[in-house]
């Protein structure tokens, strides 16, 4: 190969290389520390309701009153859910209608609610129906993450396309047709 075409070669890898860098995280961009217990524990996620959900299920089932129940699972959460739940504990406890206090907890907790409300309807304990709910809590919670996997998946072809076809033209493709060009020559 000569030294123009390798030079040529070079200049072209050289121009490529920031593409395989596209999408990447800025310079600045530090992980999110984790609680120091070395675990996020119980969160804001919808995955952190659930587990309320089933703790509450299991307070209720071991005879506590629901205002009780929430104060005491609200001590187990972090974050604002430990602060919404413990709001709808304090009113429960305090004589406000349950309905009104579940709403004020905001719409992550309207599956709670609605499982309390129509166990009170039926006239059923509410610890299978809190159960069911955080199942099907966590279901959706996993068909979320598998449809954003999906999207991911999709959105990394053209980043990396940009990036690997270049560079497998220029290190497979390239060489092969300047011998090929080269032995013609001669």
């Amino acid at each position: 190969m000569s030294s123009g075409m390798l030079l040529t070669l070079v200049t072209l890898t050289a121009a490529l290389i920031p593409l395989a860098g596209w999408g990447a995280p800025e310079r600045g961009w530090t992980p999110r520390p984790r609680s120091a217990r070395g675990r996020r524990g119980v969160g804001s996620s919808a995955a952190g309701v659930a587990e309320a959900m089933d703790l509450l299920a299991l307070s209720l089932e071991g005879g506590a009153g629901l205002g009780a129940a929430t104060r005491t699972v609200a001590a187990t959460l972090e974050g604002p859910l430990r602060e919404e739940l413990d709001g709808v504990g304090r009113s429960l406890q305090e004589g406000v209608d349950a309905g009104p206090s579940w709403e004020a907890a905001g719409p992550r907790w309207s599956p709670a609610r609605r499982s309390l409300e129509l166990a009170a309807l039926a006239g059923v304990p509410p610890g299978p129906a809190l159960r069911q709910a955080a199942t099907d809590l966590r279901r959706e919670t996993v068909a979320r993450v598998e449809a954003a996997t999906a999207r991911l998946g999709v959105r990394l072809v053209v980043p990396l396309g940009l990036a690997f076809l270049p560079a497998f033209v220029l290190t497979t493709v390239a060489p092969l047709v300047l011998a090929l060009v080269q032995d013609l020559s001669w």
